[in-house]
């Protein structure tokens, strides 16, 4: 299942490469700050056992996978709150005015870890089941797909009319992505209903982004947010 998964993670990492470079990479080894040097290391290691693993599994080393899946109980919550810290830090950076105009971006790194967090929870419940399992941590790396594609179109190519659109760039293409793997299992017998599922969590969470987010309502939560004593 899914053998040239590894390679298809490998490109994803190498257009991340592109697209955190002017802003983050380089301007490495300062420029930033703990949390966000946090948040790249795990999740480069994140994207390095999305990339192994399959390999493994088509090398028949299952306890070497097994043993490095077993790294992500300690992974994953460090992934979880080092998003949730950065995305803390840089809220309480903003003046009160940049706040005001540009709270509701917030919901990007809020809403990615937690449709993280779900597809990571979901591939531990059916651990056992490899047909699911597999297909749910799937779902864990294209929630890397908008932040590269937005930021691959913000600074690479002409700017879009409004800032809107460029979620609408990353956000069309991750469930583009879950369109074509639900049309491949056409005759999957096993594990069928994962990307389905995902596809329809993924869309309602990317339809929010235009529609709630945009609201008071979520400016008033993430004004919470940002009054927290987390950084």
């Amino acid at each position: 299942m899914f053998r040239s998964s590894s390679y298809w993670f490998a490109a994803l990492f190498g257009a991340a490469l592109i697209a955190f470079w002017p802003m983050y990479l380089s301007k490495l080894p300062h420029g930033a700050d703990r949390y966000t040097h946090l948040h790249a290391i795990v999740m480069t290691a994140w994207v390095a056992l999305l990339i192994v693993q399959p390999l493994l599994i088509r090398s028949r080393q299952r306890r070497l996978h097994r043993a490095l899946g077993s790294l992500s109980y300690v992974l994953v919550p460090v992934i979880i709150a080092a998003s949730l810290a950065l995305t803390h830090f840089r809220a309480r950076s903003m003046s009160e005015a940049d706040f005001l105009a540009e709270g509701k971006f917030l919901y990007l790194p809020l809403s990615a870890v937690a449709l993280f967090a779900l597809a990571w929870a979901l591939a531990i419940v059916y651990r056992s089941t490899p047909a699911l399992h597999a297909r749910y941590m799937i779902c864990t790396g294209l929630t890397l797909i908008d932040p590269v594609v937005a930021r691959i179109a913000f600074f690479h190519f002409p700017p879009l009319a409004n800032p809107l659109h460029y979620q609408a760039l990353g956000y069309g293409l991750t469930d583009l992505v879950l369109l074509v793997l639900i049309a491949r299992e056409r005759g999957e017998r096993q594990g069928r209903a994962a990307f389905p599922l995902m596809l329809a969590v993924f869309a309602t969470v990317h339809v929010l982004w235009f529609t709630a987010a945009q609201s008071p309502g979520w400016l008033a939560f993430v004004h919470w947010f940002r009054a927290l004593p987390l950084t």
